[in-house]
């Protein structure tokens, strides 16, 4: 194949005219396709596709003209753009396609694919001018986004500028005037009016260059409808229109408007939050100063962003009624209106839950905090002074009927013991010599001496035999620890011990003084503890006392109670929860009782 034959030269040269000459888009790319096709010679057909915007890889230009590429040339395209990279199929009879991916920063923007009959050595040469002949296609692409960023930036930077002194003002209408007044010096624009909608209708709120006007003037009015007619469209309307513009769209208010105020030229922006229109902005300009796509684009971009923030402080300034109004009336129009099913769903929901609570009963039972006590506690104390020998058991162990707890020391004892043993032998054998001397008188002292010898004895064996300290019944020792204290000296009437029976408990339970109205004796209740919250003891209260405590910050009575039946798990100073059941009430008032005693008591605090 020979690229560029001498016959070609003119044609050559009249492409590389009309392609320096192109002046469009579709131009440049036309006439850059045709140039390769005269380029490289035997090309039957060609064609580029570019993904120049959301619609996908698109044909931009085909050569010939008006031509529509066959089934194996979009096939190579295809498999192209999927694989990403050049490739080269035979089509048949002689026929090869050869396709190259055309990159913009490494992403893949577009294909040429040409269907060619050449031979099979010739193909690296078409590959090779077609790779250099697509850097004109990257070239041109480069161009393209660097001016879309441009202007991308410049509509930002305008855009974040008038934000930024909107945002400034601390007031809706301070920040309205300087929104109007920056948009008609950036613009050159003779008025720029900004409107709020308020009902039905459009409320013009500011005026360019114009701190105060009338509301009843014509001059508002009017504007007022050519806001309406833009937002009653939802649309914007460039006055008057072009045959670009959307011609579906009416503009006989903006007409009549340029008829009667003489700025011919008029461009209305509606703003809207969601699907909310809530304002609109009029741009008015004389006859010789038509608006461009270019400046509606940027415009529109402008108010958009600082339309939100103007709203925003239109709704900070209005009053908390209004405020209260606003959220009141969207909440209702959300339950009466269309949408919003789960709103409407709970909210039925809610009303049947509280008919049902109205209507239903329940048990009124009153929880108060309790602690387990044993219903008896037996003190084991010193019966005389003497020192402490042995402590057999201690604080927390289980001790049996008759069982040793501790000793005291009896040595003195014994020894007294002994001593009083031998003084009534001798004063036997004295009071038997009386008694065979018939010495009446002598053996009378004698038998007093023994009689007081015999109490005396009597006295030490009494105390050796309480030395030996016992349980008295079986139970729990819950207090006393002499493991410490073994040799020390004890008093008469110390207590050394505490035993408590393990069948025998009384609940303590500690009422809130607010609750305690309706407590009375021979009321039941329900017991969990917190150490064994798998179980639940029934009990009866035994006595309502007058004693109070001051608990978490509340005044609490101390209300006694028995247990009906009790577990061998039980023990001492266990606590829990217990519910004290006091008769039949609705649900509603069970659960607004707390409330509503709240509230009446505060109520007689503040009235006067």
């Amino acid at each position: 194949m020979q690229v560029e034959s001498d016959g070609s030269q003119e044609g050559l040269r009249q492409a590389w005219v009309r392609f320096t000459a192109a002046s469009s888009y579709e131009e440049y790319c036309q006439n850059w396709l045709e140039l390769i096709c005269i380029r490289i010679e035997n090309v039957s057909q060609a064609v580029l596709v570019l993904d120049m915007d959301d619609s996908g890889f698109q044909p931009t230009a085909l050569w010939p003209e008006k031509t529509q590429p066959d089934t194996g040339l979009t096939s190579l395209l295809e498999e192209c753009i999927e694989e990403g990279t050049g490739l080269v199929h035979s089509l048949g009879s002689g026929v090869y396609g050869a396709a190259f991916p055309i990159r913009y920063d490494n992403q893949l923007m577009g294909v040429v694919a040409l269907s060619i009959r050449v031979d099979q050595s010739e193909l690296p040469k078409v590959m090779e001018q077609i790779q250099w002949g697509s850097s004109w296609i990257e070239l041109f692409l480069r161009r393209y986004y660097s001016k879309e960023k441009n202007l991308q930036l410049y509509r930002l930077t305008g855009a974040v500028e008038l934000l930024g002194a909107v945002l400034a003002e601390t007031g809706f209408n301070s920040a309205a005037m300087t929104f109007v007044n920056k948009l008609a010096s950036e613009f050159d624009c003779e008025r720029v009016s900004f409107g709020l909608s308020k009902g039905v209708k459009i409320q013009v709120i500011a005026l360019s260059h114009s701190a105060q006007f009338g509301k009843k003037m014509n001059l508002i009015r009017r504007l007022g409808g050519v806001m309406d007619e833009s937002i009653l469209q939802r649309g914007i309307i460039n006055f008057p229109m072009s045959e670009s513009d959307n011609k579906l769209l009416v503009d006989r208010e903006h007409a009549q408007f340029s008829l009667s105020n003489g700025n011919e030229n008029i461009l209305t922006i509606p703003l809207h939050s969601g699907e909310n229109y809530f304002a609109a902005v009029t741009l008015e300009r004389d006859s010789e100063k038509l608006f461009t796509m270019h400046e509606v684009d940027q415009i529109q971009s402008i108010v958009a962003l600082s339309g939100e923030a103007l709203r925003t402080k239109y709704l900070q300034d209005k009053p908390w009624y209004q405020h209260l109004w606003s959220a009141t009336t969207q909440q209702v129009q959300q339950v009466i209106g269309k949408g919003h099913p789960g709103r409407k769903l709970a909210l039925i929901s809610l009303a049947l839950i509280m008919v049902f609570f109205s209507f239903a009963s329940g048990t009124y039972r009153v929880a108060a905090d309790s602690i387990l006590e044993p219903s008896v506690r037996r003190a084991i104390v010193v019966p005389f002074d003497g020192y402490l020998e042995a402590a057999d058991v201690k604080a927390g162990e289980q001790v049996s009927a008759g069982q040793v707890m501790c000793r005291l020391d009896d040595r003195d004892l014994t020894l007294e013991k002994l001593g009083a043993m031998s003084e009534k032998a001798k004063l036997q054998s004295q009071y038997e010599n009386a008694v065979a001397q018939q010495e009446r008188s002598e053996a009378k002292v004698l038998q007093a001496q023994l009689d007081q010898n015999d109490a005396q004895l009597e006295l030490i064996l009494s105390q050796l035999s309480r030395t030996r300290l016992l349980a008295p019944f079986d139970g729990l020792v819950v207090s006393g620890d002499l493991s410490q204290r073994l040799g020390s000296a004890v008093k008469q009437g110390e207590v050394l011990y505490e035993v408590a029976p393990l069948d025998k408990y009384r609940v303590i339970l500690w009422v809130d003084e607010h609750r305690m109205s309706e407590i009375q004796e021979t009321l039941q209740g329900s017991l969990i503890l917190n150490s064994l919250p798998e179980y639940t003891f029934d009990f009866v209260i035994t006595q309502v006392t007058p004693v109070t405590e001051a608990r978490d910050g509340g005044n609490y009575f101390r209300v006694e109670a028995t247990l009906d039946e009790s577990i061998l798990q039980l023990r001492p100073g266990m606590e829990g929860v217990g519910k004290i059941e006091v008769g039949e009430r609705k649900l509603i008032w069970i659960w607004t009782y707390p409330l509503r005693q709240w509230i009446k008591l505060k109520l007689w605090e503040w009235w006067p």
